[in-house]
């Protein structure tokens, strides 16, 4: 694939992000509980997925092996990252999300170097060092008050289920390079759907939709279509051509177009004007982005260096 096929990939995958701290927002406060909307998103990727199948998305070819694999990665990315980023960002603000999975290219490397056993350079220990304090900031572990404790209750949710999404990032970056990353997306899904429905089946089947506003439901719409499989399908063909640290670059751009975005809503009245866009906000992006950018930078190394 062309370089230039991959950075549209990449725009596009951080475009469809942004929204999706937005809108999941809705989505996150409208339904009853995290289980519930996780497992009502999961069932409509998973049935959208099946349609795919056999013209859009390729037919399933694993062994045994590798079907226990993709179970994997399905715990991966429904019951523990999907769950926990729905919960987290019930209680805290849509550009908060954006900046921790910023953080997703530190822990790919964290946990691509402890897998490889090699010790990072200086350099990048020191930019994890430089992006935590950046985390810090953003947490205000000095601050009291409900509604500072609320967003930090969500922050820690939202970390949490950014390292599941590293995890299956730097799992499923050599599965995506041996099979076809639209299948190995959709299977991924649709065991992890199976795997929720046991969690969240009774909610889902007893819930009053007649209180679910429209909001919260085109949040999911916006979640199912474009987050859980569009954006999932673009993240695994860049897995395939590229290595998981290059890949999780894309993720840098997300905190700046996801701020300006919630700015923009607020402005129109659809978001709440309270979205901790403050100067502690912005000085801890600035923070966290430059310790990224600092394990990023390469000399005269590949970027799959750490994970072949």
């Amino acid at each position: 694939m062309r370089r230039t096929s991959l950075y549209l990939l990449m725009a596009t995958h951080v475009s469809l992000a942004s929204g999706t701290y937005v809108f999941a927002k809705a989505a996150a406060v409208g339904f009853p509980d995290a289980e519930t909307l996780v497992l009502a998103r999961a069932l409509g990727a998973a049935l959208l997925l099946l349609l795919l199948t056999g013209w859009v998305i390729p037919k399933p070819r694993f062994d045994l092996k590798e079907w226990l694999r993709i179970l994997g990665f399905g715990i991966l990315l429904v019951p523990l990252n999907q769950y926990l980023f729905l919960r987290g960002l019930r209680h805290t603000v849509p550009s908060h999300p954006a900046l921790f999975y910023a953080l997703t290219p530190l822990g790919v490397m964290i946990l691509a170097s402890g897998l490889s056993k090699k010790i990072p350079p200086k350099r990048k220990i020191l930019g994890v060092l430089i992006a935590f304090v950046g985390v810090y900031i953003i947490l205000r572990p000095w601050e009291g008050g409900e509604t500072i404790k609320e967003l930090r209750s969500g922050d820690f949710w939202v970390l949490a289920a950014m390292f599941a999404w590293v995890a299956y990032t730097v799992l499923a970056g050599r599965t995506c390079q041996n099979h076809d990353p639209r299948v190995v997306t959709a299977w991924s899904l649709i065991l992890g759907a199976i795997v929720m429905t046991p969690i969240g089946g009774y909610s889902l089947l007893t819930m009053d939709y007649g209180v679910i506003p429209p909001a919260a439901w085109a949040g999911l719409a916006y979640m199912i279509v474009f987050t859980s499989v569009t954006m999932v399908l673009v993240w695994n063909v860049l897995l395939r051509y590229l290595g998981p640290v290059e890949v999780a670059i894309c993720t840098n751009a997300q905190p700046p177009t996801t701020a300006a975005l919630s700015t923009l809503m607020a402005g129109a009245g659809l978001l709440s004007t309270d979205q901790d866009l403050g100067p502690l906000f912005w000085l801890g992006m600035i923070i966290i982005i430059s310790g990224v950018v600092l394990v990023q930078l390469e000399h005269g190394a590949s970027f799959d260096g750490l994970t072949n």
